[in-house]
């Protein structure tokens, strides 16, 4: 447990708002947070164990949520960590901001499509065709879930399906203007 309390402003992204979410329902050793986000929710985050860990040990140093110490039979002891009421208070100020807030769509795959005018017509379109390749596949496996969750998290699901439509409705048609535009290619 951190001994000192934290002068820096607590964290207050969604991987916060996520710990402290999961942390609303029930007490949970760190094993079982990041097991539980690996499994089930990493299509709606990505939040490595690592940053998980330090997350929680910010907010134990700021107050949100406390630890304690556990023992089960033979197994090595595991840290429980529980919402704080000052954690429960901050998790609805932040859990009101966050949903009201407009967030920009910056996707790290914007990048690559900056720069496409740098590869031949042809690789443009070959790249493209692989990514949409690659997004239906993604829209196949989301078909598949049927996952029992929270209305919350089946929203989240919706939004990410929704979007990945979306992707894939832009590049269904930047395929095929990029193809009507493209030159002949010779016959081999």
């Amino acid at each position: 447990m951190p001994t000192e309390v934290l002068t820096s402003p607590p964290p207050d992204d969604e991987r916060t708002l996520l710990l402290l979410g999961l942390l609303t329902v029930q007490d949970r050793h760190g094993y079982e947070i990041n097991d539980f986000i690996e499994r089930t929710l990493h299509h709606v985050i990505s939040l490595k164990k690592a940053t998980a860990y330090q997350l929680l040990e910010r907010l134990e140093g700021h107050g949100l949520i406390g630890s304690r110490v556990e023992q089960h039979g033979q197994r090595p002891n595991r840290r429980v960590y529980h919402i704080t009421p000052a954690g429960q208070a901050r998790f609805g100020e932040m859990l009101r901001e966050q949903l009201a807030r407009e967030e920009a769509l910056i996707l790290t795959g914007n990048v690559p499509v900056m720069f496409a005018e740098n590869l031949t017509p042809g690789e443009t379109l070959e790249a493209l065709r692989r990514r949409l390749e690659g997004v239906e596949a993604r829209l196949r496996l989301y078909d598949t879930y049927n996952l029992p969750c929270t209305v919350g998290v089946g929203l989240a699901m919706e939004r990410i399906r929704a979007l990945t439509h979306a992707d894939r409705e832009w590049l269904a048609r930047t395929i095929a203007r990029l193809e009507r535009s493209a030159p002949a290619q010779p016959a081999p």
